[in-house]
């Protein structure tokens, strides 16, 4: 089955106006359309390598003037640009690689938050510690003991909402966020928890203050961002299940992506997505994840689908790459790209002209999150023949 035939997410209907000539102009159903960058000032922080957040508003003064009612957000990850899409009034459909980013996109991207904040504060307050996987297998390496047998309390309370996956999704996402906040660089490549805890340092990075607070102190921050951010579009949103974006076919107006980078220097290709993020992907596995760890590795992280390191090499990634914009090239293909990167901007230049009846290339200068090199920001927006 098609991962389109798989979807899941909400659908909402559209929403009709068929208000007479005759009715008052201030009726009820009259609202304001508030301004696309003023609703991207109010989305939600975000802490991933490489989230588009802080590009938004440039990204957008290049493809508010583009026509397009459907958008696959193909490497959806944080859902900022997806947030984007939706504030442009499109009809979007969100994949990613990362199952934990299914909950991030179902939360983020729905019309209204699941629960209020008083309930969600009363499902925190709910969780009782425990020893569990978490607290078994990552001693010491990326939380404080305590923390740990928090998080496997989190994880054993989840059963309770089994049958209500909006609620599941919100609870998973705020943990996720107070995850983050709690570890240097809010990365799980390293086992690194005596940054945290070593007595005596001075610290050019972190905030030991932001460290030492309680998941549920940072749960709640990420809800009230959630909450200043809500957007009603009253567009339909999918959200198709994690897995190879290669298995998605075509059929969208636009098609954005927004790959895994691979750099020329190998050094930089050590620590992909997945070490950065395995322990949030654990998560979402967590009956199953002492059955999956590689205890040979030194952060106890599991194997990827082997699709997924195709992604972020540089032997197969050119090829993963041009394939997918050849099966979407009917589409509007729009490429967030850097500079430095394989293969290189001349390259997909020329696969642009050969693929689309005209194509554009605008750049700025960016540093990614959690990276001090500034770099060029590039977009490839391609229109088809």
């Amino acid at each position: 089955m098609s991962l389109l035939g798989r979807a899941v997410g909400s659908n909402v209907n559209r929403l009709t106006d068929n208000r007479s000539l005759e009715e008052p102009l201030d009726a009820p159903r009259l609202k304001l359309i508030e301004p696309v960058p003023d609703q991207i000032s109010r989305f939600p922080s975000t802490r991933y390598y490489g989230s588009k957040r802080r590009l938004l508003t440039w990204m957008y003064g290049h493809l508010g003037s583009v026509r397009f009612d459907t958008v696959l957000d193909a490497f959806g990850g944080t859902g900022s640009v997806s947030l984007l899409f939706k504030a442009m009034r499109k009809t979007v459909t969100y994949h990613d690689a990362f199952r934990f980013n299914e909950d991030v996109a179902r939360t983020v991207l729905a019309e209204r938050l699941a629960l209020d904040r008083g309930s969600v504060e009363a499902g925190l307050r709910a969780v009782g510690p425990r020893i569990g996987p978490i607290s078994e297998h990552f001693a010491g390496m990326f939380f404080r003991d305590s923390e740990n047998a928090w998080l496997d309390g989190f994880a054993a309370q989840e059963n309770k909402w089994a049958e209500k996956p909006e609620i599941k999704s919100l609870f998973r996402y705020l943990v996720y966020q107070a995850c983050l906040k709690k570890r240097p660089f809010n990365l799980f490549h390293r086992a690194n928890l005596a940054l945290r805890t070593a007595t005596g340092v001075n610290r050019s990075f972190g905030n030991a203050v932001t460290w030492e607070r309680t998941f549920e102190h940072h749960a709640l921050q990420a809800y009230d961002e959630l909450a200043k951010a809500s957007l009603i579009s009253g567009l339909p949103t999918t959200i198709l299940p994690a897995g190879d974006a290669t298995e998605i076919p075509a059929g969208f107006d636009l098609v954005y992506i927004d790959p895994p980078y691979v750099s020329r220097e190998d050094r930089y290709n050590r620590d992909d997505y997945w070490r950065r993020y395995h322990f949030l992907e654990g998560m979402t596995r967590y009956e199953e994840w002492p059955d999956l760890i590689d205890h040979g590795s030194d952060i106890r992280q599991f194997d990827p689908p082997p699709w997924f390191s195709e992604w972020g090499r540089k032997k197969t990634f050119r090829d993963r790459l041009f394939a997918f914009i050849d099966t979407h090239r009917h589409s509007i293909v729009v490429l967030s790209y850097v500079s430095g990167a394989v293969p290189s901007e001349t390259d997909i230049m020329a696969h642009f002209q050969c693929r689309f009846s005209r194509f554009s290339v605008h750049s700025t200068a960016h540093h990614h999150a959690l990276s001090k090199t500034r770099k060029r920001e590039l977009l490839f927006v391609g229109i088809p023949r």
